[in-house]
């Protein structure tokens, strides 16, 4: 296994990443997509791991820091899950180098909560034969959500929360009126790409942590089974024991090894034998 450093053009500056090669040519290449809660250089523990595990099963994997966290340019001006618009084309930047570098015309995606939106819409590619979504949250973010985020902050908003009797009178008829409802449109897309591509939503048993809803889940499931068999049976959602998946940092080895054998174990049948072709330069 080799890891090779390299900044890919984007903008006005360069995104930072690192492509992991097996020994062997790569049968394909794998983007990984860290999460926004932990700035680590590059990508996260998941990405590192996950893309050592797909070395030995002869997959190359990419991974990479967003626009002004560690060393890729830019800043970073804030994260809301509905607009992933600039990460798409920041990961778009890497992948693209890797690719034509390690000479594969296939990818797949992995994701954890933001960076699995990130994997939806790379899913719209022809060249992407599949996507793991860990912890993607399904639901349409709408308006309790946002007035949430807005008022989180706000002295008035956090002695509600302190009160009891308040959050009775005031917090709870708001959010049943406002609570989101239906899965993201985004989401619900990503089905229309099952001729062609695989589909991996990935839960943990802690279900608050990883964005999971039983009521949404079922919708998406339900979609998917109105499908046509082929279609249908390239979908699939799968809740672990082991988790939460949002917190893979802070899970033990041999819990963190389960989640990085599922993921890998479920990329390796999205690819078909394949060759490389030229080498990556390193990062100066």
């Amino acid at each position: 296994m080799r890891q090779i450093a390299f900044f890919a053009p984007y903008s006005d500056g360069h995104v930072a990443a690192v492509v992991t090669l097996p020994d062997e040519r790569p049968r394909g290449l794998v983007v990984t997509l860290t999460g926004t809660g932990l700035y680590q250089v590059i990508g996260s523990k998941f990405c590192a791991r996950t893309a050592a595990r797909l070395a030995e099963d002869g997959l190359a994997a990419v991974r990479l820091d967003y626009a002004g966290v560690g060393d890729s340019t830019g800043l970073v001006s804030g994260w809301r899950i509905t607009d992933v618009d600039g990460v798409v084309r920041q990961t778009r930047a890497a992948l693209d180098a890797a690719m034509d570098a390690v000479g594969v015309t296939q990818f797949a995606a992995a994701g954890t909560c933001y960076g699995s939106r990130v994997a939806l819409r790379l899913l719209e590619d022809p060249a992407c034969v599949g996507a793991v979504c860990l912890a993607s949250p399904i639901l349409e973010f709408g308006g309790w959500t946002t007035l949430r985020r807005t008022l989180r902050d706000r002295p008035v908003f956090s002695y509600i929360r302190t009160q009891p009797h308040l959050r009775r009178l005031i917090v709870v008829p708001i959010r049943s009126l406002l609570k989101e409802r239906k899965p993201a449109e985004r989401v619900v897309a990503a089905l229309s790409h099952l001729d062609r591509a695989r589909l991996l939503f990935l839960y943990s048993e802690n279900a608050a942590r990883d964005h999971y809803s039983e009521a949404a889940a079922r919708r998406l499931v339900a979609a998917a089974s109105a499908l046509p068999e082929e279609q249908r049976n390239r979908f699939d959602l799968r809740i672990l024991e082991t988790g939460p998946l949002t917190a893979f940092d802070l899970l033990s080895d041999d819990d963190a090894e389960i989640i990085v054998g599922e993921v890998a174990s479920w990329l390796h049948g999205c690819f078909e034998p394949s060759s490389a072709g030229c080498e990556l330069e390193p990062a100066a």
